[in-house]
């Protein structure tokens, strides 16, 4: 990935519905070729007994950036960053139940 950070603000939070919202405010594009991102992200349960994760982006791109371009990259970035969640979730089947018990900031750190 061409960035080592990214902040979000969280909008909302709906553990209920496995469901939030966020704002990229900093890292990730930001002043590079994005000038705004909001991610709606709900995870549904699957018949398999696994789940879906369906990711709604809206970005806003500052003048003269290529549409397509940024479409392309975005997508590699999510899938990226939600594969890496899935592969430490799979290594480390409890590692997130105390954490979510515990604290209402959830904090992730991502290393690629």
């Amino acid at each position: 990935m061409p960035f080592n950070l990214m902040k979000e603000r969280l909008e909302f939070l709906d553990a209920d519905k496995c469901e939030c919202k966020s704002t990229l405010i900093e890292g990730g594009g930001i002043s590079t070729g994005i000038e705004t991102a909001t991610s709606h992200i709900k995870v549904e349960w699957a018949a398999n007994g696994g789940s879906v994760v369906k990711v709604e982006s809206t970005y806003k791109l500052l003048p003269g950036v290529e549409v397509q371009d940024e479409i392309t990259k975005a997508k590699g970035y999510v899938t990226a960053i939600f594969k890496a969640i899935e592969a430490y979730l799979i290594a480390n089947p409890d590692a997130y139940n105390d954490q979510l018990n515990q604290s209402t900031e959830i904090i992730y750190m991502i290393n690629m």
